[in-house]
C-alpha cells in the first residue's frame, strides 16, 4: 500500500517491506565488451573500460551558477529567492505565532571533503574525491535545487522548498554516476516530502518511510530527525538539525545506506557524512558499488 501524498513532518507511517534496488551501471560498457571480445580483446580493454575521474573546479561550479541564475545582480537575485519562499496569501483569520524559516541563499558553497567511491567489476575502479567540493544552490520552482558535485562523473541533486510545515525536501532528486565512460544518471521520484527544518518543533524522533523509485526500480529510504545540536562554520557557532537516512535492502541484490544530514535552520547543509554499499546484477556478473564520504561546510557566505 502506498503512502498518501503529502508533507511528511517526521512522523509515524506504516512501515513498507523490502524491495531490491536493480542499479544498471556499467552495463552499456559491458554490453559493448561482449559484443567486441571477439574481434581484439586488447583494445576493448583500452576503450571500453578505460575508467577516468575529474575534479569540477571552482570557476566551473561559478560559471554554471551564472548560466543557471542570468545576468541579474547578486542582491536581487537573493532578495527574489527569499520573498518566493517567505511569501504567504494573505491571511483569512487572525495571525498566529508561527514564523516559516527562510531558505538558504542561492549561490555556490564549498565545502571540505574526504571520500570515495568504487565499484569491483572489470578489475575494479576508485574514483576519489578532492579536498575540496560544492554544492550550488539555484532557484527552482517552489524553493531551490540544491547540487553537489563530488566530481564530474559523479553529482547528487535534491530540491528544497519552503511550506507552511517548514522547509521540505522534495520528492524529486538525482543521483548521477559515470564508470568506464558510461554514464547512468538516475532519477529519484518519491511518494512525498519530508519536512527538515519544521515551523513548529516536533514532539521527537519518529522515522518517516518514503516509497520512492531510483531509475526505474523500488527505492525505500528511512528518515528521521535526530534532534539539535550546534556546529562550528569558521567563527561562527550554529544550531543544527541531525537528519538521518537509511536505505536497509537484505535481499540477494542488497543496498546498506547510512546517510547524516546536519543542516542550517534555512536547509544549507552544514556537515554530511555517508556510506553506502549495494550489490547489483550485470551481464558479467554481480557488481559491488562502495561509497563513503564527508563533507564540512567551509563558510556561510556563498559565491557568486
Amino acid at each position: 500500500m502506498r503512502h498518501p501524498r503529502g508533507a511528511a513532518s517526521l512522523v509515524s507511517g506504516p512501515v513498507s517491506a523490502r524491495q531490491g534496488r536493480r542499479r544498471r551501471w556499467l552495463l552499456a560498457a559491458i554490453v559493448v565488451a561482449i559484443t567486441a571480445v571477439g574481434t581484439t580483446a586488447v583494445v576493448v580493454r583500452l576503450t571500453v573500460f578505460r575508467d577516468r575521474s575529474r575534479a569540477v573546479s571552482l570557476d566551473q561550479a561559478r560559471a554554471r551558477f551564472r548560466d543557471a541564475v542570468g545576468p541579474t545582480s547578486t542582491t536581487t537575485r537573493r532578495s527574489a529567492a527569499s520573498s518566493a519562499q517567505i511569501a504567504q496569501p494573505a491571511p483569512t483569520s487572525p495571525p498566529t505565532t508561527v514564523s516559516r524559516p527562510s531558505l538558504v541563499a542561492p549561490g555556490v558553497y564549498r565545502y571540505r571533503t574526504t571520500g570515495e567511491e568504487s565499484v569491483d567489476v572489470l578489475g575494479g575502479a576508485t574514483h576519489h574525491y578532492p579536498d575540496e567540493t560544492t554544492i550550488t544552490v539555484t532557484p527552482d520552482g517552489c524553493g531551490v535545487v540544491l547540487r553537489w558535485d563530488a566530481l564530474k562523473e559523479r553529482r547528487d541533486e535534491w530540491r528544497l522548498c519552503n511550506d507552511q510545515g517548514g522547509i521540505e525536501l522534495q520528492p524529486r532528486g538525482l543521483q548521477y554516476h559515470e564508470f568506464f565512460g558510461s554514464a547512468d544518471a538516475e532519477d529519484v521520484a518519491c511518494d512525498r516530502t519530508v519536512v527538515f527544518v519544521p515551523s513548529v518543533p516536533s514532539s521527537g524522533p519518529t522515522p518517516v518511510h518514503q516509497e520512492c523509485t531510483l531509475a526505474a526500480d523500488p527505492w525505500l529510504p528511512t528518515w528521521e530527525v535526530l534532534g539539535v545540536t550546534d556546529h562550528t562554520v569558521g567563527q561562527d557557532r550554529i544550531d543544527v538539525r541531525h537528519v538521518r537516512m537509511v536505505v536497509d535492502d537484505q535481499d540477494d541484490y542488497w543496498e546498506h545506506t547510512v546517510v547524516d544530514w546536519y543542516v542550517a535552520e534555512d536547509g544549507l547543509p552544514v556537515e554530511v557524512s555517508a556510506v553506502k554499499e549495494s550489490r547489483s546484477p550485470s551481464p558479467v556478473g554481480a557488481v559491488v558499488y562502495r561509497e563513503q564520504y564527508r563533507l564540512d561546510l567551509v563558510s556561510r557566505v556563498p559565491l557568486t
